[in-house]
């Protein structure tokens, strides 16, 4: 992560896991818990939260919060993580990004039926980014890494993901294998695409594949799933 708005949209893509810290009703003091999200088109992070958590409490008092993000290893102080500061705020998706956010928040369809879980937004106002030691800095606005979108890509996206799904499985399966170097061990599925890249999902398992260079059609998708399809093929990638 270099602190440009692609590098930190990319690393938040990446992910599905943090950390959101809200402000405790009543006394106002910083409370944390490790929350799932996922992002819009934009690059925008959603939630799913109950009205019985804490954070919901907190955040009906003041939506004032923080999301941290981070890269999972032996050295954490080594490797990159992002803050992203601003409001949470309850929101309602339109249907097309309510589809894309149930496939990519775990467990989102089951915790949907049940009366007292509701979306959040994150609109943030800054962004605090490390790289690892010796690399960090700050983005001072959302517009800053949030990718304008075609509203084209956001209504075509279901279809493509279910055609993929339905008629190219081994392309799938090769996708996996470029992204992460090994077989997979159970049928993958696309769960999401965007203008910068595809989810990937095999079991329980989860994997970001970035496209070379963002699209801005859906004929600008098929294109780079056919380049990559073939790249993944190719014994000399």
């Amino acid at each position: 992560m270099d602190g440009s708005g692609q590098s930190i949209r990319r690393f938040l893509r990446a992910h599905y896991r943090g950390a959101v810290a809200t402000l405790a009703a009543g006394d106002g003091v910083p409370y944390a818990s490790v929350v799932h999200y996922a992002c819009d088109q934009q690059g925008r992070p959603w939630f799913l939260f109950s009205d019985l958590a804490v954070h919901s409490h907190d955040l009906a008092a003041d939506q004032r919060a923080s999301l941290l993000v981070w890269e999972d290893g032996p050295d954490l102080m080594a490797l990159p993580r992002a803050t992203f500061l601003g409001r949470i705020a309850r929101a309602d998706p339109d249907p097309a990004l309510e589809g894309r956010l149930m496939t990519l928040l775990p467990g989102a369809e089951s915790y949907l039926d049940m009366p007292d879980f509701r979306f959040y937004r994150l609109e943030c106002a800054r962004v605090r980014w490390i790289g690892g030691f010796g690399s960090m800095g700050w983005l001072q606005s959302e517009t800053d890494f949030l990718l304008p979108v075609a509203r084209e890509l956001e209504l075509q996206e279901a279809a493509a993901v279910a055609h993929m799904n339905a008629d190219h499985g081994d392309a799938l399966a090769d996708y996996w294998r470029m992204a992460s170097g090994q077989t997979a061990g159970a049928p993958v599925r696309l769960l999401a695409l965007d203008a910068e890249g595809m989810d990937l999902g095999c079991g329980s398992e989860r994997l970001r594949l970035d496209f070379p260079s963002p699209v801005a059609t859906p004929m600008q998708w098929r294109e780079q799933l056919v380049a990559m399809a073939r790249q993944a093929r190719s014994p000399h990638p």
